[in-house]
This record gives C-alpha cells, structure tokens and sequence, in this order.
C-alpha cells in the first residue's frame, strides 16, 4: 500500500464545466480578484459602499455556488477516489467545490476553503452548511453569533487555516508519490507545499500548459494532458 498526495487546482475541475480563475482563458483576466474576493472588500470597515462592497463579493460567489451544485465530478475525480481500495490516499486541494467527496475521496484538505458552507464574518474559521436548494447569501443573512454570513473561502489578504496547513505538510512529507493536477502552482503560500516533498519521492506534474515549479522545487515529471488523460495514463500503474 502506498501512500499517495494529489494536489489539484482549477484544472481539475475544468472537465466538469467550472471554469480556471488563472492561466489562458481564466476568470481573474476578466474580474479584478481584489474586488469581489479579497479580505478588503468584504471587511470595508465605515466605508460609505461598504453595503454595496459586499453585494459584489457574494453576487460573485453566488453563481459559482450554483455552477458546484449543477455539476458533476469528472472521471479524473473518480480515479483519484478509486486508488482508495489499494493505497492510502489523501487529497490536498485549492478548489473550493466538492466534487473530491461526491466521487468518493474520503480525506480531503480543502486549503483554500469550502465554496459550499458558509462562514461568520466575526469567526471566519467557523463554518455552517448551506441549503442546496438555496445556496445563495444575501446581505442580512446572519450567521449564530449576529455577524453577516459569508462564503466559507479565504479571501486573497487572508491567511490559511493554521490546523489545515500542518495536516497537508505532514500528509506530503509523507507521502510516497506526490501528483500536482491542474494547478499553475502560482498561488502561495499554497505552491510552497512542493518545498516538504521528500528527495526519494516520485513528483509529477498533470496539465496541458508548462507549469512553472515553486523557486527550490526539484525538477517534476510533466505530463502535458488534462486531468483526466494524465490520471488514465498514471494511475494505471497504481
């Protein structure tokens, strides 16, 4: 039995029908990330816009939620899921939907935050479910504590959960492979994970563009596919 860390970012989503945010074609070349999810323009202080500030964070993710719940898990997610039944497996994502867990993973890192549960602005870390027949927030809408409910995601200026790093860094220094799927590894300190593989441990890299490794990282085994095609070919060894 080995123990195996997939790594996935946007592109292993994009077979399923959600769009990337970086790279060619991503949603951040359309949408100024800064101002619909980052931590300024959700916690906007006395500002006069505050109200509407946030109106725009939520009519941002809002769409997103629904896009999560009217999709389905690809069958890169699936391979990933069926590697159970032989190897230890763990799954460190950036991806904020669920199709990991609706395809059968059952260890699941979500570093960058759950796009389908809510959270207190007062106590972000703190997390409640949304109803799936109405996913969307709306201003007004309070969390227990009396504070404005907002997605479960970190925010660009926010900083990762502190129990969720340590659990990825201790899952890839353990690991006996690492395979990095659909991620540009440019967002940080995410990508600073590849600086915990061990020397002896297999590295590869799953996208159809060059991916560029974090400054440090040893060299990867690229294979220039999409998810789905790099996980048929790969897995079938496992």
């Amino acid at each position: 039995m080995k123990r195996l860390v997939f790594f996935t970012g946007a592109g292993m989503s994009a077979e399923s029908g959600l769009p990337t945010f970086r790279g060619r074609g991503g949603i951040w070349d359309e949408i100024d990330a800064r101002a619909v999810a980052s931590r300024e323009a959700w916690y906007c202080g006395r500002r006069h816009d505050a109200r509407l500030c946030r109106q725009r964070v939520l009519d941002f993710f809002n769409p997103i939620r629904r896009a999560i719940l009217s999709h389905e898990p690809n069958e890169g997610h699936r391979r990933i899921a069926a590697l159970e039944a032989c190897h230890e497996v763990t799954v460190i994502t950036q991806n904020g939907d669920d199709f990991h867990e609706r395809a059968g993973s059952t260890q699941v890192i979500h570093l960058h935050g759950e796009a389908l549960r809510n959270a207190s602005t007062l106590h972000p870390h703190e997390s409640y479910p949304i109803d799936p027949a109405h996913p969307d927030l709306h201003i007004g809408d309070k969390a227990p504590d009396g504070s404005q409910l907002r997605p479960y995601v970190v925010f660009f200026g926010e900083d990762l959960e502190m129990p969720l790093w340590r659990r990825a860094v201790n899952a890839i220094r353990d690991a006996d492979a690492l395979v990095v799927v659909g991620s540009t590894l440019l967002v940080h300190p995410a990508a600073d994970l590849l600086a915990y593989v061990r020397p002896d441990c297999p590295l590869w890299c799953i996208d159809p563009e060059e991916v560029t490794l974090p400054e440090g990282c040893r060299q990867a085994t690229c294979l220039h596919l999409c998810a789905t095609d790099g996980l048929r070919q790969l897995c079938k060894n496992w």
